[in-house]
């Protein structure tokens, strides 16, 4: 019964939404996850390029506020086929108190399913909880199927961006499909399109032209070079002919919420119609109108409207 009102309470917490940031609670810490992305793992092994550094942007906080002192936890994170890998301490960066990037050795075509919190070693932080990642963004007409799994990673070169992209295609159709970086396309937070290379600057490879055989998948980098330092990455497209294409909202800004900023009170304006009615241009004359007739029949021997004024 512990563990099913654990669970509940881990649900609850998490929401509906499958966004960053992602939220669970044990009753005793919170725990955030802002984000996920991959690095290149750095290392001298011969199956260094099987590999990546999954990173875990998070934060673990108590409950209680006035509680200052560290949290003993120890991570995991399990994949798509249920295989567990622990953090590595060699890629886990302190940020700020409480916030920290954890690393995790995985197989570059690894896709995150959980996070667990382990807090065995902190009797005081209560149970262990788990955190379900967002799900693959994909989409699909029917002959093709497009996942997203992710920014494989990211760089700038004299004020230059260079992105790759994880994703994978699938050929649903009965005939062989042909398949290059030219058929991909990544679109900014402005609305700017990209188009994907078969190599970036330095001669890393993307995604080259192959014949994707029927119910057959490819799964490659997409390699997008001299972007803004300012653009984001928005929606990643691609052209399944020239009058068809797939479009994925990749943006991980998307989910914010706007912040609106309160109007402020003011002491000399009309009653609601009229401050509603100023909200145009034709309602903001209508106001002024409105509170030049009043001064003038309030002081009609001191006050006169200027000349003109009444035309406006």
């Amino acid at each position: 019964m512990r563990w099913m009102a654990l669970a509940l309470l881990v649900i609850l917490v998490i929401g509906p939404s499958r966004g960053y940031p992602l939220h669970a609670s044990n009753g005793v810490v919170n725990c955030t996850i802002y984000g996920a992305f991959k690095d290149p793992w750095a290392t001298a092994n011969a199956n260094a390029n099987s590999y990546a550094v999954l990173n875990v942007d998070l934060s673990l906080e108590w409950i209680n506020s006035s509680n200052k002192s560290s949290i003993g936890a120890a991570y995991s994170l399990t994949d798509g086929n249920d295989r567990a890998y622990k953090s590595s301490p060699d890629y886990t960066r302190e940020l700020q108190t409480s916030r920290r990037l954890i690393g995790f050795v995985v197989p570059k075509e690894t896709i995150a399913k959980s996070l667990t919190v382990d807090l065995s070693t902190d009797p005081a932080a209560g149970d262990q909880f788990s955190i379900p990642f967002a799900e693959v963004a994909n989409s699909s007409n029917g002959k093709v199927t497009l996942l997203y799994y992710g920014i494989t990673r990211t760089w700038s070169d004299s004020n230059k961006k260079t992105i790759e992209l994880d994703m994978s295609l699938n050929n649903n159709d009965t005939h062989k499909l042909f398949l290059n970086a030219e058929n991909f396309s990544l679109v900014d937070q402005w609305g700017w399109k990209y188009g994907s290379q078969e190599y970036d600057h330095y001669g890393r490879k993307g995604l080259s032209a192959v014949n994707l055989e029927p119910n057959g998948t490819i799964r490659s980098g997409l390699i997008f070079s001299s972007l803004s330092p300012l653009s984001r990455p928005a929606e990643l497209i691609y052209r399944y002919s020239n009058n068809s294409s797939l479009a994925l909202d990749i943006d991980p800004e998307a989910g914010l919420k706007k912040i609106e900023k309160a109007p402020e009170k003011c002491s000399t304006c009309g009653n609601a119609e009229e401050i509603s009615d100023a909200s145009s241009l034709a309602g903001s004359i209508k106001a002024t109108k409105a509170r030049l007739a009043k001064v003038k029949k309030n002081n009609t021997e001191e006050v006169s409207a200027p000349k003109g004024r009444d035309e406006l």
